[in-house]
């Protein structure tokens, strides 16, 4: 009998193959399921840090009000409102428990929408509003403070319109296109990304086309410490904003050919990490520009946290999606 269905099973597609070859694993050696329920002591840790508080007023004046589905709730005296450990997060009111944590795993190691739907067995459209409520959450966090010597530079992705059904601006582009421009112009969008000697990473959208030292200001100005160095190119851009926050500033001419100055100050660090950037995007076919910075806080997540175990860096996202109450809805999502 098991050589006939070993004989049928040569016969399919190698994507059928792996459909059966993980359902019969499932029957015969079932994994126990993974519920983000072991985790909700940590999560509460997290959120509750400097003492319990109603996440709707800020009020200390909360009690415990009973459970719910096994989990803790608590009332406020205050407004009277009722929450629990994950209200104002992205697992609150989640249907699927038991997937959550590998969803996170995905998210980790980069998976696209339909390898995580097919991973996970949900539809594209929850896996999309999963990812961004966890990369809203997480972008809420905002940037550490960059100090020491700060490589900063601009990187530039095509403007996109991706999943908008009605384009007023401009032709809608098919898959792949291309700027009618040459070089950079308004339908480049600008990510100003600064990489300091400690590790820390800030990467942001900026503006449109070349963006001016007030732009790089909004971005860049309230994560720098002030005893900060800034190591750019040439471009006045840089020049201007040292000057308008006072710092010390050492350009890099590389259109020169100079590219390491006193053999410290360079700008590879911030070049490598473009590098790295476009490549890891390049996986999502094109990112609509609405949603571009949840992307790159998604990628300076994982840069950050690359050194450390993958279980390490999982709970971390999950810790940090779970850190601050976020209220994102689907409908605000549609809407932005």
């Amino acid at each position: 009998m098991w050589l006939d269905i070993y004989r049928d099973f040569s016969d399919l597609s190698p994507k059928e193959q792996l459909k059966l070859f993980n359902a019969i694993r499932e029957d015969l050696f079932p994994e126990p399921k993974a519920d983000i329920s072991k985790f909700i002591g940590e999560v509460r840790e997290t959120r509750f840090s400097e003492g319990l508080a109603c996440i709707h007023c800020g009020s200390m004046s909360v009690k415990r009000n009973g459970k719910y589905r096994s989990r803790q709730r608590y009332l406020c005296k205050d407004c009277g409102k009722s929450f629990n450990d994950m209200t104002g997060s992205p697992l609150a009111g989640t249907k699927y428990p038991h997937k959550w944590l590998k969803y996170y795993e995905l998210m980790v190691e980069g998976y696209t929408l339909p390898k995580i739907s097919e991973a996970l067995d949900i539809h594209i459209s929850t896996a999309f509003y999963w990812r961004h409520k966890i990369l809203y959450a997480i972008r809420s966090l905002g940037h550490q403070t960059l100090k020491g010597i700060i490589e900063s530079d601009e990187t530039f992705f095509l403007e996109s319109e991706k999943g908008k059904k009605n384009i007023n601006h401009r032709k809608p582009r098919k898959s792949g296109g291309v700027a009618k421009k040459r070089g950079i112009s308004k339908e480049q969008i600008c990510v100003v990304v600064a990489h300091d000697r400690n590790g820390q990473i800030l990467s942001q959208m900026a503006g449109k086309g070349r963006v001016t030292a007030v732009e790089l200001d909004k971005v860049l100005g309230s994560h720098i410490d002030t005893s900060a160095l800034l190591c750019t190119d040439t471009a006045t851009n840089y020049k201007k904003f040292a000057l308008m926050k006072g710092l010390q500033h050492e350009p890099i001419n590389v259109s020169k050919k100079v590219y390491v100055r006193k053999g410290i100050y360079h700008i590879q660090h911030v070049n490598g990490y473009h590098k790295r950037l476009k490549k890891w995007m390049d996986r999502f076919q094109g990112v609509a520009t609405k949603y571009l910075d949840n992307y790159l806080f998604w990628h300076q997540f994982l840069e950050l946290n690359k050194k450390l175990p993958i279980q390490e860096r999982i709970k971390d996202l999950l810790l940090g999606s779970c850190q601050r109450v976020n209220f994102t809805t689907v409908e605000q999502m549609r809407c932005a």
